[in-house]
């Protein structure tokens, strides 16, 4: 097993029927048959064996297992009585020199370990047929090697030899073929069939290819030999063929190829089952795990490459990748996703550049110029950006797998703020986190993640978090804690996670410009669900940072998890999410809402919802739930009454790249009265100079006209002609 793995890892055929994924025994014992013929007692025991004498070809593309299969093919011809199998590799030899030597010697090396002494003997008659092809014009030293094998010899025994060769074979007596008709008979008397397996003659260059082909069709034709001749078609007569074109070139190499090869055996293209048990098995071997698929895209990837994988070479290498890669993020980034992408940079290693180069155009939370930039790319095209328009021109099979890695690109897809894709490479920081094999530079050490967990009280922790919130470090210490949170003592559970929920509530009432606290409280949530599901025992301590959270008042975290709970059991008109993986059982789920809806609702009445929170989870635990009244959606109309308010709602509701649609709204709050007050503010006060906040606000009012905002023309005066139709309407 050991040696099976260490194949595995370093992507070589296999070498024994251990290892054979595709149960590839019945093809094997054709492949015997055509080139060996037994003979039976009447006892049905093998009373004689001789090769059939056939050329045969075991045609396929590069990797699709050709080396494979003649190494199961000479794993069962060596235990076969009355066999006798030579190897030759072209790939190790430059030359017809030292193709032929090469030939010869392993010809001599298999009679030479035959148990048979007649056998043995035979490697004399292969001498002299290899002298006789050699005398004329060839060296002593080419004669002497072949019969002392290695060549180490004294340059006094040397000379010796060579004399001794000139007074003992003479040039009447070498006749090629003599020479070889004597070797045939001999061949026949001992009864023994004699394979010679020709492999990776589609991998060498012209001259060899064509040096192999003279080899087999001149020396080696010689009854009681057999042939396999392992190459892809295309190559090989490619490199046979002459002519000025590579038309006329494959035709003229095919040709020459039917009078060397007498039975082409193609090897069967991958169908989709040998993709799947080769994929399960070259996990197996590589000692790595893909867990069950229970998100959509998940099974989505993993049956397009099931679709696309065409050989077993290429399934060794994304399976090699793969277990380096998931080793270096695991945890971290979607399986699958690392699954795809190990695909893609084997396949094609430029993407991985292209990808490199183009991240924030890829990703579904890019950085504000570029969330902007591709505002006004649909504005001035009146279409979404496509995957061509930020790759180029891309196979079609690596586009379907981009366009599963990077959902913005495979369909009409609005962004949604339930889709679990916390993990997926579609998240910048976990794209940058593959892309880098692991933390990119700059990032947080866990000496440093580690001096702010032992941090004893609050307030310390909050003052340190502030400071590093300050430096534009906070996003980093989050994610270094979802790194290493198993290994952190639980006595800091409570105390940074209540730090982490007081910095992140507004100090202003207003948001004056771009925020990223609410993507913090997602980061928050993710990493203590992550946590819960992979790290045993975990969900104890959760469900206690959940309870001291909930006792310090939080409206950030717990209305996260509580919402992703919602979606997994079935609490909300929408299709259940996630129902495999839970913190919370029905029953404690249940409770938790009934213990939180309250407080939300007091949190809308009151203001603090759009005054102090960064994200709207608290509002749609309450949406969900079909809690939501008529005290709340005037409470809200009423609070939605200044410019500051309505920039406020706006950047919450409607962020770059989020939509939300006019019926959503109405039901938060009266859609007509709020759209007749932001009318009137961008009549009198115009947009805020801050394009962040403007471009919110004009997404905000869009999606209260009913229209995609994504395709709406920006205006200064805050309403246009269309508006003016509503307004007579």
């Amino acid at each position: 097993m050991e040696n099976i793995h260490f194949l595995a890892r370093q992507d070589r055929a296999i070498e024994n029927s251990e290892a054979d994924a595709l149960e590839r025994g019945p093809f094997i014992a054709s492949l015997v048959k055509t080139l060996v013929h037994t003979e039976h007692n009447e006892d049905s025991t093998v009373s004689s064996r001789k090769a059939t004498g056939f050329v045969v070809g075991l045609t396929g593309e590069w990797g699709l297992g050709k080396s494979s299969v003649l190494n199961l093919l000479g794993e069962e011809l060596k235990v076969m009585e009355h066999v006798v199998v030579a190897t030759l590799n072209p790939w190790l030899f430059k030359g017809r020199d030292e193709l032929v030597q090469a030939y010869f010697n392993s010809l001599r090396e298999a009679l030479g370990q035959s148990s048979n002494e007649k056998v043995r003997n035979l490697r004399g008659h292969l001498e002299r047929y290899k002298a006789s092809i050699e005398f004329v014009g060839a060296t002593s030293a080419a004669v002497i090697d072949v019969l002392i094998g290695s060549g180490a010899a004294t340059v006094f025994w040397k000379k010796w030899l060579v004399k001794t060769v000139g007074m003992l074979i003479k040039p009447k007596d070498l006749t090629a073929i003599q020479e070889r008709k004597s070797l045939e008979s001999k061949l026949a008397e001992v009864n023994v069939a004699v394979v010679v397996l020709i492999d990776e003659l589609d991998r060498v260059e012209d001259e060899e290819v064509r040096a192999v082909a003279q080899l087999v069709k001149a020396v080696g034709d010689i009854k009681g030999i057999s042939y396999l001749v392992a190459y892809d078609p295309d190559r090989v007569a490619q490199a046979l063929g002459r002519g000025s074109s590579p038309e006329e070139r494959r035709k003229t190499g095919e040709s020459y190829l039917e009078k060397i090869i007498q039975f082409p055996i193609p090897l069967r293209p991958m169908f989709e089952g040998d993709a799947k048990a080769l994929l399960l098995n070259a996990m197996q071997y590589n000692r790595v795990e893909l867990p069950t698929a229970d998100r959509p895209h998940q099974a989505e990837i993993y049956e397009q490459l099931l679709r696309v994988v065409r050989t077993p070479r290429e399934i060794k290498r994304l399976i090699g990748a793969y277990s380096v890669l998931e080793e270096i993020v695991h945890g971290e980034v979607c399986p699958y996703d690392v699954l795809a992408y190990s695909w893609l940079v084997t396949k094609a290693p430029s993407i991985r550049q292209l990808i490199a180069d183009s991240v924030q155009r890829l990703v579904d939370d890019p950085g504000v110029s570029e969330m902007l930039r591709q505002q006004q790319w649909r504005v001035n095209n009146d279409a979404a950006e496509t995957l061509s328009d930020v790759l180029g021109t891309i196979d079609e099979n690596y586009a379907d797998m981009l366009g599963l890695l990077f959902p913005r690109f495979g369909g009409d897809r609005a962004v949604s703020t339930v889709v679990d894709d916390g993990d997926r490479i579609t998240k910048r920081r976990n794209l940058i986190r593959l892309l880098y094999l692991g933390n990119p530079p700059g990032m947080m050490s866990r000496a440093d993640i580690e001096k702010v967990w032992s941090l004893q009280r609050v307030d310390e922790t909050l003052s340190a978090l502030r400071t590093l919130q300050n430096s534009g470090q906070l996003d980093q210490i989050v994610d270094r804690i979802g790194d290493i949170l198993p290994i952190l003592s639980s006595s800091g559970d409570q105390i940074f996670w209540i730090a982490i929920s007081r910095l992140l509530v507004r100090e202003h009432d207003w948001i004056l410009g771009e925020e990223n606290t609410g993507s913090v409280v997602d980061d928050a949530g993710a990493i203590l669900w992550r946590f819960a599901q992979t790290t045993p025992n975990a969900k104890v301590r959760v469900k206690a940072i959940v309870q001291s959270l909930i006792e310090n008042g939080d409206l950030l975290i717990v209305p996260w998890i509580l919402r992703k709970h919602l979606f997994a059991h079935g609490l909300t008109s929408y299709r259940r999410q996630n129902h495999g993986e839970v913190i919370f059982d029905l029953e404690e789920t249940i409770a938790l809402r009934d213990l939180e809806l309250p407080r939300y609702y007091a949190a809308v009445i009151s203001g603090i919802a759009i005054h102090k929170l960064p994200d709207t989870e608290a509002i749609y635990c309450i949406l969900n739930c079909s809690f939501w009244d008529d005290a709340l959606r005037q409470s809200l109309t009423a609070q939605l009454d200044s410019m500051s308010a309505i920039s406020t709602i706006a950047a919450l509701l409607n962020p770059p790249n989020v939509i939300v649609d006019l019926s959503t709204l109405d039901q938060m709050f009266d859609a007509g009265a709020v759209l007749g007050m932001t009318r009137g503010l961008l009549r009198d006060e115009g947009f805020p100079e801050n394009e962040w906040l403007a471009s919110s606000i004009r997404r905000f009012r869009d999606a209260l006209l009913g229209r995609d905002p994504h395709f709406s023309s920006p205006d200064d005066a805050g309403f246009d002609e269309h508006d003016e139709l509503d307004d007579e309407s």
